[in-house]
């Protein structure tokens, strides 16, 4: 306890790092010397690890303890800090309230990046509307970089670093444990989500893999609310052409073949539809010959 706030001792800092490593690295969080983790032991001074040390096996001269102005402590060893160390620094000077920063690299991070753009709230899980929005930096390095995440600590949890991971910041290591992980969770859920939505879409191109092309008006595309395009109408019957028969299908009726009418004799007076004027001469002309 110093100054009314509780901080671990550099024995309980150092235990809490090395067990927080061995989790995140055990689930694919922390890879071949990536990351780092830093936690607070006293108003000016931390933990940290150094640069590109595997996390699987942390010992307690992979760690050094630095003040917020990023000056070791004397060491006959002098070892390599991360350039990352600077905004654990600025976020410990921001916030007094973060004892515990987190340099991570889940694979998620890498394709949230990629895609350049922040990731809103959601509330379907405890932990995932803990989480919160995660903004992400991008176009920003060194000093600027550091400035722009410590800005984030005021209000967030953590960020995206564009093609370089994620920081989470928390009151205890365990914390830290949780958000990262509740951001794998739910980019998991989205992805299953937007891949059950594209295997239903209609428009064209789509295959229901999540590669589809797209269609301006169609939800499952766009994301938006439209109306999907309508099917294709059936293929209309040719006078004369066969129908193919499918496995299964009962055969088609035969056309039905109309009877012949029997030959009538020929008509005494002629077609009803003649001209008038030769019905007439026709009728006057037998009636002279019956005389």
């Amino acid at each position: 306890m110093i100054q009314g706030v509780h901080y671990l001792s550099d024995f309980e800092a150092k235990k809490a790092i090395m067990e927080t490593a061995k989790r995140l690295e055990a689930k694919g969080f922390l890879t071949a010397g990536d990351g780092s983790l830093s936690v607070r032991v006293g108003p000016n001074a931390v933990w940290v690890t150094v640069d590109g040390v595997d996390k699987a096996g942390l010992t307690q001269d992979m760690l050094v303890r630095v003040d917020l102005n990023g000056k070791a402590n004397p060491s006959a060893h002098p070892k390599p800090l991360g350039e990352d160390l600077s905004i654990h620094l600025n976020i410990y000077r921001e916030n007094p309230d973060v004892q515990c920063v987190l340099h991570a690299y889940p694979p998620c991070a890498a394709v949230l990046g990629r895609q350049g753009e922040s990731l809103p709230a959601a509330g379907y899980s405890p932990s995932v509307r803990r989480l919160g929005r995660v903004e992400l930096i991008a176009g920003l390095t060194g000093e600027a970089l550091a400035k722009a995440v410590a800005a984030q600590s005021r209000t967030n949890k953590g960020v995206l670093l564009a093609e370089d991971g994620c920081m989470f910041w928390a009151k205890a290591p365990i914390e830290m444990c949780h958000l990262v992980e509740a951001l794998s969770y739910r980019f998991t859920v989205d992805s299953a989500i937007q891949t059950a939505a594209h295997s239903t879409c209609a428009c064209a191109g789509c295959q229901g893999c999540g590669g589809c092309t797209g269609n301006a008006q169609c939800s499952a595309c766009s994301g938006s609310e439209g109306t999907r395009p309508a099917p294709p109408e059936p293929p209309q019957a040719l006078a004369g052409v066969t129908q193919l028969i499918q496995l299964g299908q009962s055969l088609p009726p035969l056309p039905q073949q109309q009877e012949a009418a029997p030959p009538s004799a020929p008509s005494a007076f002629p077609a009803v539809d003649a001209p008038k004027e030769d019905v007439m001469a026709e009728v006057v002309r037998r009636v002279l010959q019956s005389f």
